[in-house]
């Protein structure tokens, strides 16, 4: 899974994808976010050569431009208009190229959740304010659709390079963590300011806060997480070997977060990189060396981690400080509970429940909340920019969907997670855990102008990674030499493409 230079990346691919993203960039400095428009020509020279990996940059480079900080990237109505026509263009062309072509394996039990989508939109109906949730019901279909059918581009056509795809994700990843990184020294820009905050209708407790390239601390963190889960489970399940790029990238993720103060971040990350190692550890298709060399290389890292943060009071302060959000003042015993640690999030969560009672069988309508109810709307740009802030998917999912609509999601998730880890969609599985996990602190999964749309774009790019990674494995197993019969030696025949688990186990080590 390497290249001529030895990398499983291409450092061409990472240098010029920087290096267009910062001229992109630039452009919408220089021009109040009309320079996106620019984005365009790499677009059209994708879909007329047929460059998935090109493909994957543009979705990538929008989604990210979507939460980029202001003071980076401005982003204006031209933008948002421009986005949008971009993920309905992109879901068009790529539905209609592959009419007729059979849908990677893997990939068809995401398409579930538009029978969720699809109760929604009935019940929306009698909602709150039914325009908007139809506005948004139709942007979470053209997004999904547009990343859909990106990932099984990559898992359908020929030609599709592992090390561009992985140099592609590689791209971001840089951009999000070192970035954010070095913006550390530069508070003016790093930090949320107050003025932002009241624009945003964040809390006051948000001022100050670290937000990095993002426009958002609850932004940042846990992108953090989902980035650093992809190139974890990258690194574990298709490079299969360790790589100082990203060492320095994974050990830059909890660093940041610690910084946002973002407890959803730190426990997503916590938890989604327990999620790879346990997939890992069950996982087929990975030899038993290379399995057991990482395993104790992890499990030794761990408990040096461990150590680390409890060794002295210092740390152990530090800790509780951030969990519970004390600052400077140090909690007494009876004060550490479970209810004051999600103290910040119980009122949403109160609300959502009220208003389920009010609606419990078929609930209030996609991604509004009451306050909507009475909206006077006098502009386009209200209906598309409508905000809600909601608690946890638990109790989010109940009052927007009912009981009908958390049963409708619920099955989504069993048949989305059986339907990757099946078939060794590893990447994918890992991350959409993840993007689950971060919604317990904030309810994004549909929100695709925002985290949201940051969260599916990384689930479907490291759903791009596994195609790649079973189409290789697949290339290698035709070609493994047979066993001899009657003294002559053969190849192993192969079926007709099928993105399900291979049956044999072969191994990849170096």
């Amino acid at each position: 899974m390497q290249d001529v230079s030895g990398k499983p990346y291409s450092l061409k691919w990472v240098v010029w994808g920087l290096v267009g993203f910062g001229l992109l960039c630039g452009l919408m400095k220089v021009s109040d976010g009309a320079g996106f428009l620019a984005i365009l020509l790499p677009l059209l020279v994708a879909f007329g050569k047929n460059k998935t990996e090109l493909l994957v940059y543009v979705l990538l480079a929008t989604a990210v431009l979507t939460v980029t900080n202001g003071a980076i990237a401005p982003k204006g109505m031209v933008f948002s208009i421009a986005a949008r026509a971009l993920y309905l263009t992109v879901a068009g062309v790529i539905i209609l190229q592959n009419t007729g072509r059979r849908a990677a394996r893997f990939l068809t039990p995401l398409l579930s959740i538009f029978i969720y989508v699809g109760f929604q939109a009935m019940t929306s109906a009698q909602g709150w304010q039914p325009i908007i949730s139809y506005l948004k019901i139709l942007l979470f279909t053209v997004v999904f659709l547009a990343f859909w059918g990106m990932a099984n581009a990559a898992s359908v056509r020929d030609g599709v390079r592992p090390q561009a795809l992985r140099s592609v994700g590689l791209v971001f990843a840089i951009y999000l963590i070192f970035g954010s990184l070095a913006l550390i020294p530069f508070p003016s820009i790093g930090k949320m300011g107050a003025e932002r905050a009241i624009e945003m209708g964040l809390s006051v407790e948000s001022v100050g806060l670290f937000q990095g390239v993002t426009f958002q601390p609850q932004t940042l963190g846990p992108a953090v997480a989902m980035m650093s889960v992809i190139l974890f489970a990258d690194l574990l399940f298709c490079i299969r070997r360790w790589d100082k790029l990203y060492f320095a990238l994974l050990l830059g993720a909890p660093v940041l977060i610690f910084y946002t103060s973002s407890r959803t971040a730190m426990g997503t990350w916590l938890a989604g990189m327990s999620f790879v190692t346990l997939v890992f550890m069950c996982a087929r298709g990975v030899g038993a060396r290379w399995k057991n060399r990482a395993l104790g290389v992890l499990m030794a890292l761990g408990v040096i981690g461990g150590i680390a943060l409890f060794a002295t009071p210092q740390t152990r302060d530090a800790v509780l400080s951030f969990v519970f959000k004390t600052g400077d003042s140090v909690l007494d015993e009876r004060e550490r509970s479970f209810s004051r640690m999600v103290s910040s999030r119980q009122g949403l969560m109160d609300i959502s429940m009220e208003n389920f009672r009010e609606s419990p069988v078929i609930g209030n309508g996609f991604q509004v909340s009451k306050s909507l109810e009475a909206l006077d709307i006098r502009s386009w740009g209200q209906l598309l920019s409508a905000p809600i802030e909601k608690g946890v998917w638990v109790t989010a999912v109940l009052e927007e969907g009912g009981v009908i609509g958390m049963i409708l999601f619920v099955l989504f998730l069993i048949v989305a997670f059986w339907g990757m880890l099946s078939r060794r969609a590893y990447i994918g599985a890992c991350v959409l855990f993840v993007l689950l996990v971060s919604n317990f602190g904030e309810f994004t999964f549909f929100s695709m102008s925002a985290n949201g749309g940051v969260g599916w774009a990384l689930v479907f790019t490291g759903l791009a990674l596994d195609a790649a990674r079973l189409r290789q494995e697949r290339q290698a197993y035709r070609w493994m030499p047979a066993p001899r019969v009657n003294g002559a030696a053969g190849r192993v025949p192969y079926p007709a493409y099928s993105a399900g688990p291979i049956r044999a186990e072969v191994s990849y080590e170096r």
